[in-house]
């Protein structure tokens, strides 16, 4: 099936495009191109790229904090993921501060801060979910609150 629809914006991830039909976004990822997470090893940020495994937790993780996350419905035969989301209405850049506020009311805490990376425990887990890219250009303030549209979101065993 090919899409022919109109190119709403595009980033190192993902094209994203617009179906006016049903007012969602589609997004598509990048040939090869999955996302990253972070690590801090010795103090530092490193980075490494996701599998498509990890791409498709990251959008699980995703729902499960946030219920905004975008569906994805396939992969290309070129092996790129193709998701929707719903078209979110109102400020596309909202004030970092507010993003941050809405990380800590969610229960997030800043590993980061000035990286826009957080994380999140979970009681009973293993695991630390962090949040990264957690930038004001990628979230949309509506009428309804702050909602992600583009944010990373990967594992980190807890150290017992």
């Amino acid at each position: 099936m090919e899409l022919n629809l109109p190119r709403l914006d595009e980033g190192s991830e993902h094209l994203v495009l617009f179906d006016v039909g049903t007012s969602e976004v589609v997004k598509i990822t990048r040939p090869g191109t999955y996302g990253d997470y972070y690590e801090i090893i010795e103090g530092r940020i490193n980075q490494f790229d996701s599998t498509p495994a990890e791409y498709l937790l990251r959008l699980n993780w995703w729902e499960e904090l946030f219920s905004t996350a975008p569906n994805p419905m396939g992969m290309t035969a070129t092996g790129q993921i193709v998701s929707r989301q719903r078209f979110i209405q109102g400020d596309p850049n909202p004030p970092q501060k507010e993003v941050d506020q809405f990380l800590i009311d969610a229960g997030a805490v800043a590993v980061k801060q000035s990286c826009w990376l957080w994380k999140k425990v979970e009681a009973d887990s293993n695991l630390e979910v962090w949040i990264g890219d957690a930038r004001s250009d990628n979230f949309v303030l509506a009428k309804e609150g702050m909602i992600p549209i583009d944010i990373r979101i990967w594992g980190v065993p807890i150290a017992r």
